[in-house]
């Protein structure tokens, strides 16, 4: 088989992503569509390549003994990220991490070589969003190691000033951002933006991707209703989505500085409103949106990423009532 290989550039590092299979590659092509400028080349700081097999049998590699198994998931675990539907086994073992997720294959990360693998069997029977979270968190995993660390949350930025809004489904995230779309602020990412800490400062950076929309929320918003906006909105695994340039042209954004901390909960109340979190609360309630991490060296990094941001932020909770297409309203003045 030929391989494929195409180069990204994500926020200074650089990423080759490489493979054979057009059913594994295209999903993941289109998923970073977003950073595609600049060329593959042995000079990339991380590389990943995911490969087919034919059966388990046929993958290159072997799980390590069971002493150093970390975790396992059995596909009923809490939270709405499709790992948490993964049925694996994690393994951690000088500087590598073994992810084994039977039958459908398993996932190497190399720390230290800034590499990632994947052997999947028979990829073309798994669907597009299984396949690009399978690569989503090599990827994570690798650019953890580079001092880019996933957060779970939505988050936008208006004026140079970042708000970011984590939860789990049925929350409002997602009902809540595209609010503040239409509102004029720009997107830096609905699931999955990325925290950086420079010189003591810590900054929001983009990670585009597409926006998972539930039936209910769409009703909400008239921009997608017609057969134009039909068309645009496209069938997940689980919701349907969309791309934020098809309705909401120029608002993504490239980071931001975070000014704003808000938990969404949806409540059966004409108006929203917001309260004050108190820091500690707040710390504890966003340490499972970000803190998943393999590494002590890395997690020691990753929490005080998290905790700065809980120092430098306003915390609240945002009871998110009927008044969908208002939210700025109450936004807006805690922004400044």
């Amino acid at each position: 088989m030929i391989e494929t290989m195409k180069g990204y550039s994500i926020h200074g590092q650089r990423v080759n992503v490489s493979g054979s299979e057009s059913d594994i590659l295209e999903p993941l092509f289109t998923f970073l569509r977003y950073f595609e400028d600049s060329l593959p080349g042995e000079a990339a700081d991380l590389h990943i390549q995911f490969s087919p097999v034919a059966s388990r049998g046929a993958i290159p590699l072997s799980l390590p003994s069971l002493e150093w198994r970390i975790e396992s998931h059995t596909g009923n675990t809490f939270g709405e990220d499709l790992m948490s539907a993964w049925q694996c086994d994690i393994y951690a073992c000088d500087g590598m991490l073994t992810v084994d997720l039977r039958e459908n294959g398993m996932l190497l990360v190399n720390y230290r070589e800034g590499t990632g693998q994947g052997f999947l069997v028979n990829p073309h029977t798994l669907h597009p969003d299984i396949l690009v979270s399978y690569f989503h968190f090599v990827l994570s995993e690798l650019l953890k190691r580079q001092g880019l660390y996933t957060i779970h949350a939505t988050s936008l930025e208006k004026e140079g000033r970042g708000v970011l809004i984590p939860g789990y489904s049925g929350r409002g995230k997602t009902t809540a951002c595209i609010s503040l779309l239409r509102s004029g602020y720009r997107c830096i990412s609905d699931d999955h933006p990325l925290l950086r800490m420079t010189h003591g400062a810590l900054e929001v950076l983009s990670f585009p991707e597409k926006v998972d929309v539930t039936e209910n929320s769409v009703k909400f918003f008239p921009e997608f209703n017609g057969k134009f906006a039909q068309s645009k909105l496209y069938h997940g695994l689980i919701k349907r989505y969309f791309y934020v340039e098809d309705f909401y042209p120029g608002r993504i954004a490239k980071s931001c500085e975070p000014r704003l901390l808000i938990f969404p909960q949806v409540v059966d109340q004409v108006t929203s409103h917001v309260e004050l979190v108190p820091k500690r609360q707040a710390f504890e309630e966003i340490l499972p949106h970000g803190l998943l991490v393999y590494e002590k060296s890395i997690a020691r990094k990753e929490f005080q990423a998290l905790s700065t941001l809980i120092q430098t932020v306003q915390t609240y909770r945002l009871y998110f009532g009927r008044d969908v297409l208002d939210l700025h309203r109450v936004i807006d003045p805690l922004m400044c």
